[in-house]
């Protein structure tokens, strides 16, 4: 895989997600699938030792996402006051 990202080109396709996401007002279980299926649709699309080697990058990256995530859930709890999901 090439490690160059166009920065721009993915914040594009992060805002267009994005913004199909919230038109359709989507369950986050329905929309963690919907993102799987596109994943590993496109992951076969490549070379067998290319999908090993996104694979590990993503692997490699979930500690980063987890935190990344905590850090914005409590900056939307400062602003907004409460998360959106609860499962407890």
């Amino acid at each position: 895989m090439d490690d160059s990202v166009n920065c721009e080109r993915v914040d594009r396709l992060c805002s267009r997600i994005q913004t199909a996401i919230e038109h359709e007002s989507e369950d986050l279980e329905d929309v963690f699938s919907a993102l799987t299926a596109v994943f590993v649709y496109n992951l076969s699309l490549l070379c067998a030792q290319c999908r090993k080697d996104v694979a590990r990058e993503l692997k490699r990256r979930i500690p980063d996402m987890l935190a990344r995530a905590n850090r914005e859930a409590a900056a939307a709890r400062a602003h907004h006051g409460a998360l959106q999901h609860t499962c407890h």
